[in-house]
This record gives structure tokens, sequence and C-alpha cells, in this order.
């Protein structure tokens, strides 16, 4: 197995373990914002490997609509992480730039083109990553494109991320959640303006974004266990002090 593989398994893993240790949570009605992202991971990341997208797509057809689904995705994703992320970090200037009226143009921009340049392609038969229809204009341009909105939530992130790692007065798990959630980001970021530059990749292709799916999990998972701590032990402070009353 290659290692581009390997970490493609790895986040695909990693995702599944994360949303089934939310899911009784999200089946009592809390988190179920991120319990949502985790699944929706699962499903990019697994359509992402080959065995997984060719069945699902065969399912749908055999006309790649899978790989819409993974840009749909994607952008649930990132919404509902923008979201969640700017009130973790209690950012408002983030909350701004995600859920007004620039963060909702971006968004909408980037849907529509994505459907419009997907119709436009001539896509006869199943292929991960759209890899054999790479030299047709219209897929090239809907692959960088794809890459804008997630961008976009990852620059308004990445600066609340980093200061809220460097908080002294925050838990010391909070901190270490919030630094790979800001290293996974400027991961996205780094893809990003390499494949816009141009420049070949080569194995970062699958290091680079993967890799930041294993950091942005890890980091949401800790963000979620540091407020059970916190949950807990502001359950026993209480308890202590009604037991001094009595």
């Amino acid at each position: 197995m290659s290692a581009g593989s390997f970490i493609q398994w790895l986040a695909l893993a990693l995702c599944v373990i994360f949303a089934a240790t939310r899911l009784p949570d999200a089946l009592r009605g809390k988190g179920r914002s991120i319990f949502a992202v985790l699944v929706l991971l699962c499903v990019a990341v697994g359509l992402s490997l080959a065995p997984i997208y060719l069945f699902v797509d065969g399912l749908l057809g055999g006309a790649n609509i899978a790989n819409l689904l993974i840009r749909f995705s994607l952008y649930a994703i990132m919404l509902l992480l923008g979201l969640r992320g700017a009130a973790a970090f209690s950012s408002e200037s983030a909350l701004r730039l995600i859920s007004g009226p620039l963060g909702a143009a971006v968004l909408g921009l980037t849907v529509l083109a994505t459907v419009i340049l997907f119709g436009l392609s001539d896509l006869p038969e199943s292929s991960t990553g759209l890899r054999e229809y790479a030299d047709q204009p219209t897929v090239h341009w809907y692959s960088h494109l794809g890459r804008i909105y997630p961008a976009y939530v990852g620059a308004c992130l990445l600066g609340p991320a980093i200061a809220s790692a460097r908080d002294t007065s925050a838990r010391g798990l909070h901190r270490v959640a919030a630094a790979f959630m800001a290293g996974g980001f400027a991961m996205v970021l780094a893809h990003t303006a390499l494949k816009f530059t141009g420049v070949r990749t080569g194995a970062a292709d699958l290091i680079l974004p993967f890799g930041a799916i294993v950091l942005v999990t890890s980091g949401l998972t800790m963000i979620w266990l540091s407020r059970r701590r916190s949950v807990r032990n502001r359950s026993a402070n209480f308890l202590a002090n009604e037991h001094r009353r009595d």
C-alpha cells in the first residue's frame, strides 16, 4: 500500500471511529452538527477511494455522480465546520464572514459553477477523481473551483484557531485541539495555493488534503472531549459545594 493510499484509509477509519463516538450524544440531541460533519466526512473520504467510488458510482449510473456527491459533501462540511469552529474559537468576525452575505455569495457561486462545469463535462464512465478526464478544460476548472469554498472557510478560521491555540488561559486539551485544527486549515490553504499556481505536487495531492482531514477530525474530537471534561468538572464541583452546605 502506498503512503497516499494509507493516509486515505487512515482518514476514513478515523472519521468512522470519531463519528461512532459521537453517535450516542447525537441521538440525545447533542452536537448533531459536528456529528453531521463527521458523517459527511465519511462519505467524502470513502468516495475518494477507488473500490468504494466505483461501486457507489455504478449504483448511481456510472456517470460520475459520486464525484458530485463528494463536492457537495465537502461544501456542507465546510459550512457546518465554519459555523461551529467560529463559535468554538469565539470569533465573531469569522462567523460574520462565513454566515454573512460574503460567505453566502462565495458558497452560492461555488455551487453554481460546480454544477455548470460538471454538466458541461463529458464523463461517460466512472473514474475515481475524474483522472481519466483531467485533460478536459471543464474538468480542470471543476476541480480547481471546487477548492475555493473550503479554502475560504479555512482562511476565515485559521487566525482564530491559532489565537485559541496560543491562549494560555484556555484548557490544555482545547489548545491542542485548536493547534490541530489550525494545522489542518493551513494544509487546506497550502494545497489550494499549490494547485492554483500549477506547482507539481505529487504525493502532496493526497497528503495535504487527507492530512488536513486527519488533523481537523482529531481536533473536533478533542474539543468534544474537553467540553465533556469541563461539564463533568462543573457537576463534580456543584455536588461538592452542595455537600459542604449540607
